[in-house]
């Protein structure tokens, strides 16, 4: 699946996944700014989390008051290029921390195997982030009266989301440690011998 990634020599593969997370900083800037823009009464943990059709309309009801919904609207596009931006650090991050352990020992290949799960959760909660995002256009589209099935699975999408992108970066962090110390492993082996 990420052979492709695999056969960039390291410092290409560091390069890219530094560009990468530039690029993620630019689009959550963007994201960041039109998010304040719209004047959305609560974070977007508090507003993703709300499980309850009302108290999100109640969101909507103070933008349309404050005639900001249109750039809230906006900021669900903006969105997309942020997803799309995890998606890709996920995978670049997971994949240099996969190859930092090299699987020269049983530590390294820990620290592969959770490198590579960390690019996998990270794209499955990004993956979870558009369905969020698509949900939440349904509920726009009926931003007075939304089915409170629709807030239920919008915010299920969400906390998904938030728990896999969680469990994703603990992975990563995992497999830094892990591939650190089958290197000092490996560095203390050659020196007994």
């Amino acid at each position: 699946m990420f052979s492709a990634i695999f056969r960039l020599s390291p410092i290409t593969h560091l390069a890219a996944a530094a560009l990468a997370f530039g690029g993620f900083q630019w689009v959550k800037g963007r994201l960041d700014t039109s998010y304040a823009a719209s004047g959305h009464p609560v974070d977007y943990a508090t507003g993703q989390l709300a499980f309850d059709a009302r108290l999100i309309e109640g969101y909507y009801a103070h933008m349309i008051e404050a005639g900001t919904l249109q750039v809230y609207w906006q900021t669900q596009f903006i969105d997309f290029g942020f997803i799309a931006a995890v998606m890709i650090v996920a995978v670049l991050f997971g994949t240099l921390a996969a190859r930092f352990g090299g699987r020269i020992n049983r530590l390294g290949v820990w620290g592969w195997n959770l490198g590579l799960a960390a690019a996998f959760l990270g794209v499955s909660g990004a993956a979870f982030d558009a369905l969020e995002n698509l949900l939440s256009f349904m509920m726009l589209a009926s931003s007075h009266t939304i089915p409170q099935p629709l807030a239920l699975a919008y915010s299920t999408a969400a906390a998904v989301k938030f728990a896999l992108l969680t469990t994703a970066m603990f992975s990563l962090l995992l497999s830094l440690m892990a591939g650190a110390a089958g290197k000092i492993q490996s560095a203390v082996s050659r020196a007994r011998r």
